[in-house]
Parts: C-alpha cells; structure tokens; sequence
C-alpha cells in the first residue's frame, strides 16, 4: 500500500524533472481537480482520463502561457506510466486532495509559480542588460546552477544559439535567389502548377530573391532528436546539451533529411560529432560543429568588438524577445488562484510551499 508521503514524493519528483512549463504536474493537477469537482471517472482506470486530460490541461496552460503541448501523444502518456504517476499512485493523491478540498491542486500550481518566478528573474536580468555588462556564460550558468529551470538548459542554447545566428544573418543583409534557366521554360509551363506551390515560380517569373533567415522550428521535449532549426538557405541545426557519445551522436545526423547539418553542442561532446564525419557518408553531411566556446566568443565580438555599434543592441533584442515568448511569465497564474481558490485557502502541512506567505495576501 502506498502511503501519502510515498506518494508525494513521487509527485515532487514529477515537478523536479519537468521543464519551466510543467505540463506533466499540470495534467496531474486537472486530473485530480475533475476527479473532485466533476467526477465521471475512475482513477484507478486510466481510459477514463488518459485523453480527456491532454484537454484539461492544454485549457490551463493556453490561459498561463498561450500554448499546449505539441509533445508527441506518446510522450504525454508516459506520465501516466509505472515509473511516473501510475494509477496506483494517483488514487491516493485523489483521496487525500477530496479530503483536504483541493490541496494537492494548489500544491502543484504554486510550485508552478514559483517556477515561472525564477524565469521571471532571468527575464529581468537579460532586460537590463548592456552590450558592455553582458556575459553568456553568466547566463548560461544560471540554467545550470537553478535548480527549477535546470531541465530547460536546451531550450536557452537553442535561443542563445538562435539569437546569435539570425542577428548575424540579418546583418550581413544576405538574401537567398531561387531560379532556373530559360532552357527550362516549356518544363516548367508543363508543371506551371507544381512550381507554383513548390518554388514560387510562374511562366513568366523564373526567379526571386528573398532576405536569408534562421528560424526555430518550435517547443520540442527531451525526448526529441529532431530537427531544432532550418535555414533557407540550406542548413538543418541541431541543438545539442546532452551528453553525447558517437551512438547518439550518429543516430541525431541520421534522423535530419539534409545535406547540410550545423551541430551545437557542448565543448566535451565535440569530439564525438567529429567522430561520425569521419565515417563514410557522414563528412558530407555535417558542414560543421558549433561549441559552446564558439557561441561565447562569437557574442563577444557581437558585443564588444568591432562592428559592436550594429550588432550589440540587435543582439540583445532577439534575445530578450526569443525567451520572452519561450518562457511566458504566466500573468494569469494570480487570477486562476483566486478563481479556483486556492489563494484563500488554508495550507494543509504536508501541503505547504514558499509561496504560501505570498500567496495569502493576494498579492501572487
């Protein structure tokens, strides 16, 4: 039999491994609110909430951050399995959050605003920023030595990584031509349709031209290996903070349909990605590893070098945007306490959080 404490420590660990948005603590959360205000389901059947719940908690979060989870169906389901939050498990919780009328909700949901108070403090401290009192491996250290956005490390080297190379980009005013000779005229009347949609193309427009540009392909999770970011003007980016050995390392190029692939990864990790351009096949396909070091000094010489006067404050912008809208502030967490009512609520004990002191003035 699983005890209470048992139990909670399985859900704390839960919230620790999640990443800033805590999309797993919040479908657990909605789970357990239906169970106590609606009812209709059986917590110790999970047909009965698997899918339901995805619904539950992609409401709360558009309402907090303006997005769900694009996470496969998969992943998402794996929070309901034996060595996340198994049904076993969650029955408990279930009785003792009727019991205490909502306590184990509101647990999760002020741990998710002090979450997003920690971002909101990196946000603060980026906005500040100058091109003269900038460092990225400050910033980068603080996803590291912060324990609740720890998880996240990956989604600030794809913004640091991003920042740096769209501000460049756009700096060096490339542009990007499509086109085909006239000897291809009659082909291309024949697929006049085909090219249309394809290439931008029509008979009597045989080329354009466009500004270059990098974009980010979304939220991902960490259990994706895809692609991070496309170029179009060729080059597939994969962004890289784990520990890589030349397996995994092997299996991130395969799984990108491109010629063209810029790894970015950590200093110690470079290695294996040399490793795989080595074999047959793969040297042509990795156009070049980008490492942690290079990302700093290459923000140095944005900022403090000599083109300094156009590329630093562009570069803090885009980096102050991009994790803006990666790390929303969630400023309706106060009005959804309020509403559910978890802010006038009495801590239970094994409930309480370091939020509680705040909270019970109103004031989160």
């Amino acid at each position: 039999m699983v005890t209470i404490t048992e139990a909670k420590a399985r859900l704390d660990l839960i919230i620790a491994k999640g990443r800033v948005d805590l999309y797993k603590p919040i479908q657990i959360a909605e789970v357990l609110h239906y169970s106590r205000i609606e009812g209709g389901i059986d917590i110790r059947d999970v047909e009965t909430y698997r899918n339901p719940s995805l619904h539950w908690r992609n409401k709360v979060t558009q309402r907090f951050m303006g997005k769900g989870s694009t996470s496969s169906a998969q992943y998402q389901h794996n929070v309901w399995h034996e060595n996340a939050m198994p049904p076993n498990i969650l029955a408990v919780l279930d009785k003792e959050n009727k019991k205490t009328q909502g306590a184990i909700e509101r647990y999760i949901y002020l741990r998710y605003a002090e979450r997003q108070e920690t971002v909101a403090n990196i946000l603060a401290l980026i906005q500040a920023a100058t091109p003269e009192n900038f460092r990225l491996e400050s910033l980068l250290n603080l996803f590291v030595t912060q324990k609740g956005i720890r998880r996240s490390i990956d989604k600030a080297y794809e913004i640091v990584a991003h920042s740096l190379f769209e501000t460049i980009v756009v700096a060096l005013k490339a542009t990007v031509k499509v086109s085909v000779p006239e000897t291809s005229k009659v082909l291309l009347k024949e697929f006049a349709d085909l090219a249309r949609v394809l290439l931008g193309l029509e008979e009597d427009k045989l080329g354009w031209e466009q500004p270059a540009h990098i974009y980010r392909v979304g939220v991902t999770n960490a259990a994706d290996r895809g692609l991070d970011m496309w170029a179009n003007f060729g080059p597939a980016i994969q962004v890289k903070h784990l520990t890589l050995n030349e397996k995994r390392a092997n299996a991130i190029v395969d799984q990108i349909e491109s010629d063209h692939v810029v790894i970015v990864c950590r200093n110690a990790d470079a290695n294996a990605i040399r490793a795989i351009t080595k074999q047959i096949g793969w040297g042509r396909r990795v156009r070049g590893i980008v490492r942690e070091s290079d990302l700093i000094e290459w923000y140095e010489r944005c900022l403090r070098g000599k083109f300094a006067d156009r590329l630093a404050k562009p570069l803090l912008r885009e980096l102050l945007r991009e994790f803006e809208m990666e790390f929303p502030q969630a400023k309706a967490i106060g009005g959804f306490l309020v509403e559910r009512g978890y802010a006038d609520a009495t801590p239970h004990k094994l409930w309480q959080t370091k939020s509680d002191a705040i909270v019970s003035t109103g004031k989160k």
